[in-house]
């Protein structure tokens, strides 16, 4: 109890500093004189917070801040705020709120903490009503339906959203403003370590956001917010507990969180288990099924998940500080790679005489698992007024210690290791003309290392510090934001040799088998790695302006750069999971795939975005329409060479495996046929995939309107159209475009919606990439609240895919491989005390 005395009275004398105490009062109605219950007043840099109650009225006692800057926020209204500078007596003051017909939430995730109706640059948030009702088991399939974001689907165990046509390290995936550290962003088989068991929202930025989260954030960003490191005092114990069940899978979810509170400290805990097999599907997996291949299932497509959160808050008048531990368990499947073709061949691809002999092998090819182990750490805090000038001061920290194994045939194959550090601190300063902001540093480490069979990238360490600043100034209806970062990035490759198995000799299909193994046997070729060292500025400018009650128009242009990370830099070798063979920015290969000694420039990728978003957010019906350019120097890219790096089989008791580079065989005259090396497998060869450089263009538009038509239902629409040329062709894996509706209805305790997505189909494509057809989903949700004895119950059902339509996904490198779940009923109940 002593210790506990001593530790609260430190903190305590460090946070709070003495000032005159005041107190604030007023009352909050909306535009008809109603008064606004339940909305959120916040005195900005302090731990000041109160609610409205049923007549509008709020007030402040004691408070000790000399500069006050209130801030008044409901999702049903417009934000308010008035800023009332240095005081010294007691004050009086009070709101009129503008009605909002979106729910208007405040963006954790941008550097000032704008609402989405004000923010310069386009948002979307999803809250914890909506994320319980959309939740799936991958981030990916979250959001993909929010307008702009699309997945990389690699079955229904991984999947990465894909924001604008961007994936992999474009997209930068955070929790609580951390990078999630996990290695998502080496491979689409590798999923999201992020959980949202206890998520509060989920924030979509598209677009740059490099000036706060880095240079890989040139697609946008995806933030969920959760309660792991509690910010506000709790009296007593809060807290929710849900369990569900699909009949798709055989899935069982279980999750719960508490939070409680005693003083100044707050605790909090949550975790979650999910269970499930593998996923019914309408047809067979494969586009050409093998006569051994089953129907109806998608095989290695279970997964079990058990992820466990538990963190603790001082929390003070002047501020907080806290951590949290978090434990991940997940052993999921990747599909893909039950089957083999036996003699099934792509016309085409080239194929050993001895691989016939393999045939029944392959047939039988087992499937592959990952096995997750993370653990993560975590700290944030905040100190406001620290000193005259700053109105508020912000940590955050956190190491994650990552791995996962993949396990083929039972047995333990390639290790993938990641062990990262994050940490970043912000100043808010006090207005200077005007214009208030924020400048901070950041600073991350990543160890990354793989080892086994697939270890197609080295060992590295990836170091970046940068610097950044944020303003905005507002003037009558328009709110201005400049800002600009600059960044330093430094990779190490700790182990600094790498060899590949190349060709030096030009194919010749007039030479004779014999002839051609003796002429053109693979060798070696070994590759020091110097330090990379890159600098990345990025720029910003933006206005939003509000030209009539209840409508804005936001324009942003940007100019951002990005390093290029690891994997882009040193592939080197077969990634199984693709069913590719991967070779890297930093090694010159020619058109026959041969490989030079000497290594290859690299230069940050440069690109400049404008983007125009109108919002109408008043009334009995509304809209947000964004329209995006991008215009990319040096664009980093994956593509298909319509080569095949063959894999020697074992032959009359030879155990040596030799990889070779081939030239497709009629790969002109059949190029439509081969999309992206789906079709040919580690026993007949593997398709080379090369990193390239080149100037690009990516635009397209985005947009979602709702209609009210009476108190009860509203009609909501969305689509969104992309498109991305690369010099004199298209981008590998453009989402389609896409067209959604939904009709909801809400009365009372009882809220049901049905809607559908049409998905188009993809004919822009890249060369060696086949098309997809389009597809269309139908589904429908129905969900009971009733209150008991100090609980609110929510009773609910959930169908998805209700039509049982095979649908394959463009974006998803298992798309002849892997559809989409068949026809999927949840039902479940969950629990608020």
């Amino acid at each position: 109890m002593r210790m506990r005395s001593l530790l609260s009275m430190t903190i305590a004398g460090l946070l709070s500093a003495p000032v005159l105490a005041t107190t604030v009062t007023g009352k909050v109605t909306d535009v008809s004189g109603k008064p606004v219950e339940g909305a959120e007043v916040k005195i900005e840099g302090t731990r000041h917070v109160a609610f409205t109650d049923e007549n509008g009225v709020y007030r402040f006692n004691d408070v000790q801040k000399p500069h006050i800057h209130l801030h008044v926020y409901s999702s049903n209204y417009i934000h308010g705020d008035n800023d009332l500078g240095d005081v010294s007596n007691d004050q009086n003051v009070d709101f009129v709120l503008q009605p909002a017909s979106v729910e208007n939430i405040v963006v954790t995730a941008t550097a000032l903490q704008s609402s989405v109706l004000e923010s310069v640059t386009p948002v979307t948030v999803i809250s914890a009503d909506k994320l319980r009702k959309i939740e799936a088991p991958t981030l990916g399939e979250t959001l993909k339906n929010t307008p702009g974001v699309h997945s990389t689907y690699f079955g229904p165990v991984s999947s990465s959203p894909i924001i604008r046509g961007n994936d992999g390290p474009r997209v930068k995936i955070v929790q609580n403003g951390l990078d999630v550290s996990d290695v998502s962003r080496v491979g689409p088989d590798h999923n999201v370590a992020t959980t949202m068991a206890s998520a509060t929202q989920v924030e979509v930025l598209r677009g740059p956001a490099t000036l706060q989260y880095g240079s890989g954030a040139i697609g946008g960003v995806v933030n969920v917010v959760d309660k792991r490191i509690p910010q506000y005092q709790v009296d007593g114990v809060e807290g929710e507990a849900e369990m569900s069940y699909s009949t798709v899978n055989e899935g069982k979810y279980t999750r719960g969180d508490i939070t409680g509170g005693q003083g100044n400290f707050v605790w909090h805990l949550d975790g979650f288990l999910r269970d499930t097999d593998n996923a019914d599907i309408p047809g067979f997996a494969s586009v050409e099924p093998d006569e051994d291949e089953e129907r109806g299932e998608l095989e290695s497509s279970a997964m079990e998940t058990t992820n466990i959160v538990a963190g603790l808050s001082y929390v003070a008048e002047e501020g907080y500080f806290g951590f949290a531990v978090e434990q991940l368990d997940n052993e999921y499947g990747v599909p893909g790679h039950s089957h083999g073709h036996g003699d099934e061949h792509d016309e085409g691809a080239h194929v050993d005489e001895h691989d016939e002999e393999h045939d029944e092998e392959h047939m039988a090819e087992e499937g592959v698992l990952l096995d997750v182990d993370m653990t993560r750490y975590q700290a944030a805090g905040e100190w406001h007024s620290p000193v005259e000038g700053i109105s508020n001061l912000k940590f955050a920290a956190a190491y994650t210690d990552y791995e996962h194994a993949e396990i083929e045939d039972g047995e333990q194959g390639t290790v993938f290791t990641n062990e990262s550090t994050d940490i970043r601190l912000s100043a808010y300063h006090e207005e200077v003309a005007g214009w208030h902001g924020v400048f901070g540093m950041q600073y991350t480490k990543s160890d990354y290392n793989a080892v086994g069979e697939e270890a197609f990238t080295p060992a590295n360490v990836t170091d970046s510090f940068s610097l950044y600043l944020i303003e905005q100034k507002k003037v009558g209806n328009v709110t201005f934001e400049i800002g600009g970062r600059l960044e330093s990035t430094t990779i190490d490759v700790a182990n600094s040799e790498v060899e590949l198995e190349v060709l030096h000799e030009e194919h010749d299909d007039h030479m004779g088998e014999e002839e051609h193994d003796e002429e053109h046997e693979a060798h070696g070729v070994a590759f020091s790695f110097p330090e990379y060292d890159f600098s990345a500025v990025s720029l910003s400018a933006g206005a939003n302006w509000e030209y009539t009650d209840g409508q804005s128009v936001a324009v942003t242009l940007s100019r951002s750069e990005r390093a290029p990370s690891q994997q882009e830099l040193f592939s080197a070798g077969q990634h199984l999971a693709t069913e590719s063979y991967e070779v890297g920015l930093v090694f010159d290969m020619d058109e026959e795939g041969h490989i030079d000694e000497n290594l290859r420039g690299v230069s940050e990728e440069v690109s400049t975005n404008l983007d125009v978003t109108f919002r109408k957010f008043t009334g009995d019906w509304g809209y947000s329409v964004s329209l995006f350019y991008n215009q990319a120097d040096n664009y980093i890219f994956q593509t298909n060479t319509g080569l095949i790096a063959l894999a020697g089989h074992e032959d009359h008791g030879e155990e040596e495996h030799e990889e070779e580079i081939h030239e497709e065989e009629g790969h002109d005259e059949h190029e439509g046929e081969h999309e992206e090396g789906h079709e040919s497998h580690s026993d007949e060869g593997l398709p080379v995939y090369y990193f390239q450089q080149a100037d690009a263009d990516i635009w397209g538009v985005e947009a979602q309107a709702y209609f009210d038509l009476n108190d009860e239902f509203r009609v909501t629409v969305f689509t969104d159209y992309i498109r991305a040329e690369i010099e004199d062709d298209n981008l590998p894996r453009t989402p389609p475009m896409r067209i959604g509706g939904e009709l909801s209805y809400v009365s009372g305790g009882l809220s049901a919606d049905a809607g559908f997505t049409w998905v188009d189909d993809q004919n822009d494509t890249a060369s060696f990439e086949t098309s997809t057809e389009g597809y269309t989903l139908l589904n429908a949700s129905v969900q009971y609240e009733f209150a008991g004895d100090g609980v609110d119950w929510v009773v609910f059902a959930r169908g998805d895919n209700l039509t049982d339509e095979e649908a394959r996904v463009h974006t998803s490198f298992l798309k002849d491989q892997a559809p989409l779940p068949g026809r999927n009923l949840t039902f479940g109940v969950r629990a608020v005390f």
